[in-house]
């Protein structure tokens, strides 16, 4: 990196970078040619996954090249937006274009070969494996899924545990019988591994068919392993070439329990 854009050290500094956003929907700006700024709350748990995902997969992710000094006790609320702790970090830019630009454009050869790579990824995922539900760190989650001020004090041991966090979360506003039949779908006996955690067209980039880089690892962490597919269904990204995808990916239990549940119940909490 050159030493004619100095690291911000304030509110304003970062302010200067902010017209070159290359994403409206998303917080990254270009800090300098082929160098790209994340900013916007606490960042510290999206620098510790890409850190330890780095190189581990066969899929490029970013590479953090700086980031503020960790702060000491993480912040209470993930939408306090303070110039301390991980408030901002510097990732090298990778290749290819945003998948949900193209992806409804492909032939089915193309999307048979999204398809397959995802699959891939997925698979290798899986290799990481955990005892405990919760951050790569082997503490709690600390990202939006687990708001403040219901953030979980330190991770848990079973599939059961973590459910039971839900069933108290959604008691607060819901129904209790919606609750038991919304959680009565979801698996007591999932496998925990690493997941992406918003495994969508928006963070997945192309060339072509060609996957060249996974993106906004900020909601990564380990997981039941249903938490991936449910992601991936998300209602709010279904397309025709999505679509297609996801019925070449998700099968077995996961597609019985979007029928059981008719409503697809098993994806609504995430």
């Amino acid at each position: 990196m050159s030493a004619a854009c100095p690291y911000p050290t304030s509110k304003e500094d970062l302010a200067k970078f902010i017209s070159s956003r290359i994403d409206l929907e998303k917080p990254v700006a270009r800090f300098e040619p082929g160098v790209l700024i994340k900013y916007g709350r606490d960042r510290e748990e999206e620098v510790r996954v890409l850190k330890f995902i780095y190189e581990k997969l066969s899929f490029r992710t970013p590479r953090v090249l700086y980031h503020p000094p960790y702060r000491g006790i993480p912040s209470l609320s993930p939408f306090v937006y303070e110039a301390s702790g991980v408030w901002y970090f510097l990732m090298d830019e990778l290749p290819g274009v945003s998948l949900d630009g193209v992806i409804d454009d492909m032939t089915l050869e193309q999307l048979d070969h999204v398809a397959d790579q995802l699959s891939c990824l997925l698979t290798e995922l899986r290799g990481f494996t955990s005892t405990s539900i919760g951050s790569v760190t082997g503490g709690p989650f600390r990202n939006v899924f687990f708001p403040w001020p219901y953030t979980p004090e330190s991770s848990w041991s079973s599939v059961e545990e973590y459910i039971s966090y839900y069933q108290d979360l959604l008691s607060e506003y819901c129904a209790p019988d919606y609750v038991d039949d919304l959680l009565a779908c979801l698996p007591r006996d999932a496998c925990v591994h690493l997941v992406h955690g918003d495994l969508l067209p928006r963070n997945i980039l192309v060339s072509g068919s060609t996957i060249t880089g996974i993106l906004d690892w900020e909601y990564a962490g380990y997981y039941p392993d249903f938490w991936e597919y449910a992601r991936m269904q998300h209602r709010g990204w279904k397309s025709p070439g999505w679509d297609y995808v996801m019925g070449r990916l998700v099968s077995g239990p996961y597609q019985e329990h979007d029928t059981i549940s008719g409503s697809g119940g098993w994806r609504t909490i995430t």
